[in-house]
Protein backbone atom coordinates (compact mmCIF):
# COMPACT_ATOMS: atom_id res chain seq x y z
CA UNK A 1 0.00 0.00 0.00
CA UNK A 2 1.63 3.33 -1.18
CA UNK A 3 1.74 5.78 1.85
CA UNK A 4 1.09 9.38 1.30
CA UNK A 5 1.06 11.04 4.71
CA UNK A 6 4.64 11.29 5.28
CA UNK A 7 6.97 14.29 4.20
CA UNK A 8 10.81 13.30 3.25
CA UNK A 9 12.21 14.60 6.41
CA UNK A 10 9.60 12.19 8.42
CA UNK A 11 10.74 9.40 6.27
CA UNK A 12 14.70 9.88 6.54
CA UNK A 13 13.60 9.67 10.39
CA UNK A 14 11.96 6.48 9.68
CA UNK A 15 15.34 5.04 8.00
CA UNK A 16 17.57 6.32 10.95
CA UNK A 17 15.49 4.33 13.07
CA UNK A 18 15.53 1.80 10.92
CA UNK A 19 19.24 1.40 10.52
CA UNK A 20 19.09 1.12 14.38
CA UNK A 21 17.18 -1.62 14.15
CA UNK A 22 14.20 -0.38 16.34
CA UNK A 23 11.80 -3.11 15.81
CA UNK A 24 8.26 -1.19 15.39
CA UNK A 25 10.68 1.32 12.74
CA UNK A 26 11.59 -2.21 10.64
CA UNK A 27 8.17 -3.03 10.76
CA UNK A 28 6.59 -0.02 9.18
CA UNK A 29 9.71 0.09 7.05
CA UNK A 30 8.63 -3.56 5.86
CA UNK A 31 5.13 -2.35 5.71
CA UNK A 32 5.52 0.05 3.13
CA UNK A 33 8.26 -1.47 0.65
CA UNK A 34 5.35 -3.79 -0.07
CA UNK A 35 4.76 -1.47 -2.73
CA UNK A 36 7.53 -2.68 -4.54
CA UNK A 37 6.11 -5.54 -6.07
CA UNK A 38 3.21 -3.65 -6.76
CA UNK A 39 5.54 -0.80 -8.67
CA UNK A 40 7.30 -3.49 -10.72
CA UNK A 41 3.89 -5.45 -11.85
CA UNK A 42 2.57 -1.87 -12.99
CA UNK A 43 5.83 -1.62 -15.13
CA UNK A 44 5.37 -4.97 -16.22
CA UNK A 45 1.66 -4.32 -17.55
CA UNK A 46 2.87 -1.19 -18.81
CA UNK A 47 5.10 -2.85 -21.15
CA UNK A 48 3.08 -5.69 -22.03
CA UNK A 49 4.18 -8.33 -19.48
CA UNK A 50 7.47 -9.41 -20.74
CA UNK A 51 8.61 -10.91 -17.59
CA UNK A 52 6.66 -13.69 -15.82
CA UNK A 53 5.52 -14.50 -12.05
CA UNK A 54 8.84 -15.65 -11.23
CA UNK A 55 11.09 -12.99 -13.08
CA UNK A 56 8.97 -10.09 -11.33
CA UNK A 57 9.52 -12.01 -7.57
CA UNK A 58 13.64 -12.01 -8.36
CA UNK A 59 13.31 -8.31 -9.85
CA UNK A 60 11.67 -7.52 -6.14
CA UNK A 61 13.98 -9.48 -4.36
CA UNK A 62 17.04 -7.25 -6.65
CA UNK A 63 15.37 -3.99 -5.54
CA UNK A 64 14.72 -4.42 -2.04
CA UNK A 65 18.31 -5.84 -1.91
CA UNK A 66 19.50 -1.99 -3.34
CA UNK A 67 17.42 -0.41 -1.35
CA UNK A 68 18.52 -2.04 2.29
CA UNK A 69 21.96 -1.44 0.95
CA UNK A 70 21.46 2.08 -0.48
CA UNK A 71 19.16 3.17 3.07
CA UNK A 72 22.24 5.79 3.99
CA UNK A 73 21.69 7.45 0.70
CA UNK A 74 18.28 8.19 1.58
CA UNK A 75 18.23 12.62 1.66
CA UNK A 76 14.68 13.16 2.36
CA UNK A 77 13.89 15.16 -0.61
CA UNK A 78 10.99 13.16 -1.46
CA UNK A 79 8.90 10.55 -0.07
CA UNK A 80 10.11 6.91 0.43
CA UNK A 81 7.54 5.14 -2.10
CA UNK A 82 9.37 8.11 -4.81
CA UNK A 83 12.67 7.09 -3.75
CA UNK A 84 11.90 4.01 -3.99
CA UNK A 85 10.45 3.97 -7.72
CA UNK A 86 13.78 4.58 -8.79
CA UNK A 87 15.00 1.46 -8.12
CA UNK A 88 12.33 -0.43 -9.05
CA UNK A 89 12.47 1.33 -12.59
CA UNK A 90 16.22 0.82 -12.89
CA UNK A 91 15.77 -2.96 -11.53
CA UNK A 92 12.62 -3.57 -13.99
CA UNK A 93 14.10 -2.63 -17.08
CA UNK A 94 17.99 -4.44 -15.73
CA UNK A 95 15.45 -8.16 -15.45
CA UNK A 96 13.49 -7.12 -19.08
CA UNK A 97 16.67 -6.74 -21.21
CA UNK A 98 18.12 -9.60 -19.48
CA UNK A 99 15.23 -11.80 -20.53
CA UNK A 100 15.02 -10.61 -24.10
CA UNK A 101 18.81 -11.21 -24.38
CA UNK A 102 18.26 -14.81 -23.01
CA UNK A 103 15.45 -15.23 -25.49
CA UNK A 104 17.72 -13.70 -28.25
CA UNK A 105 20.23 -16.59 -26.88
CA UNK A 106 18.05 -19.63 -27.20
CA UNK A 107 16.43 -18.29 -30.33
CA UNK A 108 20.04 -18.32 -31.88
CA UNK A 109 21.01 -20.98 -30.55
CA UNK A 110 18.06 -22.96 -32.35
CA UNK A 111 18.93 -21.37 -35.29
CA UNK A 112 22.68 -22.67 -35.43
CA UNK A 113 23.57 -25.70 -37.08
CA UNK A 114 24.92 -28.14 -35.13
CA UNK A 115 29.02 -27.63 -34.95
CA UNK A 116 29.97 -31.09 -35.49
CA UNK A 117 28.13 -31.24 -38.54
CA UNK A 118 29.71 -28.51 -40.38
CA UNK A 119 33.01 -29.78 -42.16
CA UNK A 120 36.32 -27.95 -41.34
CA UNK A 121 36.21 -26.19 -45.14
CA UNK A 122 32.35 -24.95 -44.96
CA UNK A 123 33.54 -23.19 -41.65
CA UNK A 124 36.46 -21.16 -43.22
CA UNK A 125 34.17 -20.14 -46.44
CA UNK A 126 31.99 -19.15 -44.11
CA UNK A 127 34.38 -17.18 -41.66
CA UNK A 128 36.25 -15.90 -44.83
CA UNK A 129 33.06 -14.58 -45.99
CA UNK A 130 32.31 -12.69 -43.02
CA UNK A 131 36.05 -11.42 -42.60
CA UNK A 132 35.73 -10.41 -46.74
CA UNK A 133 32.68 -7.81 -45.61
CA UNK A 134 34.04 -6.97 -42.60
CA UNK A 135 37.33 -5.31 -44.60
CA UNK A 136 34.82 -3.65 -46.86
CA UNK A 137 33.27 -1.38 -44.42
CA UNK A 138 34.73 1.85 -43.52
CA UNK A 139 37.26 1.56 -40.45
CA UNK A 140 35.17 3.26 -38.15
CA UNK A 141 32.77 0.52 -38.67
CA UNK A 142 34.57 -1.75 -38.77
CA UNK A 143 35.83 -1.00 -35.67
CA UNK A 144 32.75 -0.72 -33.57
CA UNK A 145 31.53 -4.34 -35.15
CA UNK A 146 34.81 -6.16 -33.77
CA UNK A 147 34.45 -4.52 -30.51
CA UNK A 148 30.87 -5.29 -30.35
CA UNK A 149 31.27 -8.79 -31.32
CA UNK A 150 33.82 -10.36 -31.22
CA UNK A 151 35.08 -8.49 -27.57
CA UNK A 152 31.69 -8.27 -25.93
CA UNK A 153 32.36 -4.42 -25.18
CA UNK A 154 29.18 -1.74 -24.26
CA UNK A 155 28.70 1.04 -26.20
CA UNK A 156 30.17 3.29 -23.78
CA UNK A 157 33.44 1.46 -23.83
CA UNK A 158 33.73 1.12 -27.55
CA UNK A 159 33.44 4.93 -27.35
CA UNK A 160 35.94 5.50 -24.85
CA UNK A 161 38.40 3.25 -27.18
CA UNK A 162 37.57 5.03 -29.97
CA UNK A 163 37.43 8.21 -28.21
CA UNK A 164 34.44 8.82 -29.54
CA UNK A 165 31.03 9.31 -28.03
CA UNK A 166 28.59 6.27 -27.53
CA UNK A 167 26.03 7.41 -29.27
CA UNK A 168 28.31 7.73 -32.33
CA UNK A 169 30.07 4.11 -31.28
CA UNK A 170 26.39 2.78 -31.56
CA UNK A 171 26.09 4.74 -35.03
CA UNK A 172 28.71 3.57 -36.48
CA UNK A 173 27.92 0.08 -35.34
CA UNK A 174 24.23 -0.05 -36.26
CA UNK A 175 25.41 1.56 -39.85
CA UNK A 176 28.34 -1.00 -40.46
CA UNK A 177 25.92 -3.88 -39.48
CA UNK A 178 23.17 -2.65 -42.37
CA UNK A 179 26.54 -2.59 -44.84
CA UNK A 180 27.34 -5.73 -43.57
CA UNK A 181 24.54 -7.61 -44.34
CA UNK A 182 24.25 -6.24 -47.52
CA UNK A 183 27.36 -6.83 -48.14
CA UNK A 184 26.83 -10.50 -47.42
CA UNK A 185 23.61 -10.89 -49.03
CA UNK A 186 25.43 -9.66 -52.39
CA UNK A 187 28.51 -12.23 -52.13
CA UNK A 188 25.99 -14.83 -51.76
CA UNK A 189 24.34 -14.33 -54.80
CA UNK A 190 27.63 -14.48 -56.79
CA UNK A 191 28.99 -16.96 -58.34
CA UNK A 192 32.60 -17.38 -57.56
Amino acid sequence: MLHTGNTGDADRELLVRVRRGEPASVDVFVGRMACVPLILAAQNARLGRPLGPSDLSDAAQEALTQIWQRLESFEGRSTLETWVYRFCTNTFMNAVRKHRRARRGEELAEEQPDPHHVDAESRYTRFDHLYRGLARLSADERACVRLKHFEDRTFDEIGAFLRISPNTAKTQYYRGLRRLHEILGSEEGDPK
